[in-house]
């Protein structure tokens, strides 16, 4: 690859990235409809939500929801970012190994959020629905940054209004710039269809909802997963 080719996902880097937003966009519509009216992974939305709810005229739940998103979230981060780093060997084109370690934790988070949701019947009370708001927004920071840490062969992990402008801005940009930005469409999609999957299984079977973003951040994480070939055998 030339020095100036800019770098780019491969094939399993865009399957990774459309999964991990559809699995945004299922946690976000469990977060809103079920955990307090808020996102686990927009924070911009609730630092909004939470400057409304300062005033008195917002949800009656007042703060505590948007700071315990904004906590968890944050928390995830934290936890992520030393750990989310490119050695000197690894090439561009791939993911750090230390960054899909990263992922597969959260998925592991993701999968005791599911077994509790279900156990619970998908009605846990409170102070649960608590720890399971900050549970999943933590997840979702964990995914951002360790997607962030990946490098230019990958993308946002949960914030998606720049991908929207580079979309629009690619198609009616100037007639010799105008191209096809077919993976950050994809990725629009998949957010709103996790989101209408996520919405639909909790309505027909509540204690099932926790199980799709578990699902699409699984076979996210095992997409880009390094496959180890198959070690010669010693001869003598």
């Amino acid at each position: 690859m030339s020095t100036t080719e800019p770098v780019r996902p491969g094939r399993a880097q865009w399957g990774a990235l459309i999964l991990f937003a559809g699995a945004s966009g299922a946690v976000d519509v469990l977060a809103f409809t079920a955990l307090g009216e808020v996102f686990a992974g927009v924070m911009t939305g609730n630092l909004v939500l939470l400057g409304l709810s300062l005033t008195g005229t917002g949800h009656e739940g007042g703060p505590a929801a948007p700071l315990l998103a904004l906590g968890g979230y944050i928390a995830g981060v934290a936890g992520v970012v030393p750990f989310a780093r490119r050695r000197a060997a690894e090439p561009e084109t791939r993911w750090p190994r230390g960054v899909v370690r990263c992922l597969a934790v959260e998925v592991v988070l993701l999968a005791a959020v599911a077994a509790g949701w279900g156990a619970a019947d998908g009605a846990p009370a409170q102070p649960w629905l608590d720890v399971v708001l900050v549970a999943v927004s933590a997840a979702m920071g964990m995914q951002s940054a360790a997607l962030a840490g990946a490098g230019a062969a990958s993308g946002p992990g949960t914030y998606f209004t720049g991908t929207l402008t580079q979309v629009v801005t690619h198609a009616v940009g100037p007639p010799g710039g105008r191209r096809a930005d077919l993976g950050s469409l994809a990725r629009l999609v998949a957010l709103t269809g996790g989101a209408a999957v996520s919405a639909v299984v909790n309505a027909a079977s509540a204690p099932w909802a926790m199980v799709v973003p578990l699902a699409l951040a699984a076979l996210a994480c095992v997409a880009v997963t390094p496959r180890q070939g198959r070690t010669a055998p010693h001869t003598r």
